[in-house]
């Protein structure tokens, strides 16, 4: 990860490094959002070569110390290590992250991942043990218990030809996963959604309600039929009924989640997509002028004149 996001993972390890009592003779954080990814590299090369790999992995245990911070607010709604690996694949893709990763395998208690570069450039070691301390943090944080990681130097399916370092490889396991209670809400789903469709059947009220908790979550239609006790035939019959399609509830709930950050939140504008479930920024411009009107920046100005 880089720009934004890169100068988030550096402002972790630092903390993490405090925590640790690791002290670096380097120059102190820059205050800016961004950074390059020649900084972050040297940084995070300088940790691991006076300090080793534990040192960088160690970011692990700081994540419940920014549980506040927006961005965590994309697992905070997270239920499986599945949520959480796709929620941590479109942070990746909405930051447009140079610094990729990809599940290579996986069952109930395991996943392995692959840390690569989009370009085809050699990974730097640090700065994928940085990716998967975090990784294993966040798996931690959302219930993932005994949770390890075990980091390999070898590439998961790159080919032989492959460059020494052109991608990094990890695997996490754990013995079970139990997630913490789902936060409470006074009101979690609307009456009416923007564009004035009520959300008053129970089946829909539950779908919106979970597309909020959890908005980057990928289930198939099959799944999610499954999860509210019916067939997908008669799940779709049932939306149809009340006006809605699962992809109605999807954009409907994004838009609600991206008004609810606009008008009750100092969210970042940079931010307010990523924590609505939008791929990226320019999707998330067009998609909320369509639906409400104005532009992100105007509805807050409206919502919030004073």
């Amino acid at each position: 990860m880089e720009d934004f996001a890169g100068a988030l993972v550096l402002a972790m390890v630092r903390r993490s490094l405090e925590r640790q009592s690791i002290g670096l003779d380097l120059p102190p954080p820059a205050r800016k959002r961004t950074i390059g990814l020649a900084e972050k590299r040297a940084f995070l090369d300088a940790v691991l070569s006076a300090h080793g790999a534990e040192a960088i992995l160690g970011v692990a245990g700081i994540v419940p110390e920014f549980a506040a911070h927006p961005v965590a607010g994309v697992f905070a709604g997270c239920r499986s290590p599945g949520d959480i690996v796709a929620s941590w694949f479109a942070i990746e893709r909405y930051f447009h992250s140079r610094h990729r990763t990809r599940l290579v395998d996986g069952d109930a208690g395991r996943i392995v991942m692959e840390h690569y570069d989009l370009r085809g450039s050699p990974v730097g070691k640090g700065d994928s043990l940085a990716v998967a301390g975090l990784v294993l943090g966040i798996l931690r944080w959302r219930g993932a218990q005994d949770a390890a990681l075990a980091f390999d130097e070898q590439p998961a399916s790159a080919g032989s030809g492959a460059p020494p370092g052109a991608a990094r490889c990890w695997s996490i396991s754990w013995t079970r996963f139990d997630p913490p209670p789902a936060a409470c809400s006074d009101s979690p789903v609307p009456a009416v959604d923007v564009a004035g469709r009520p959300l008053s059947d129970p089946v829909v009220a539950r779908l919106f309600a979970g597309r909020l908790a959890a908005p980057h979550a990928r289930r198939p239609a099959a799944e999610v039929a499954r999860a509210c006790g019916l067939s997908l035939r008669t799940l779709q019959r049932r939306l149809a009924d009340a006006g809605w399609t699962l992809a109605d509830i999807v954009a409907s709930a994004r838009i609600h989640g991206a008004t609810r950050l606009l008008a009750a939140t100092d969210t970042p504008l940079s931010l307010v997509g990523l924590l609505a479930g939008y791929s990226d920024q320019p999707h998330f411009q067009r998609a909320f002028r369509a639906a409400v009107g104005p532009t992100p920046a105007e509805y807050r100005r409206l919502a919030r004149p004073a």
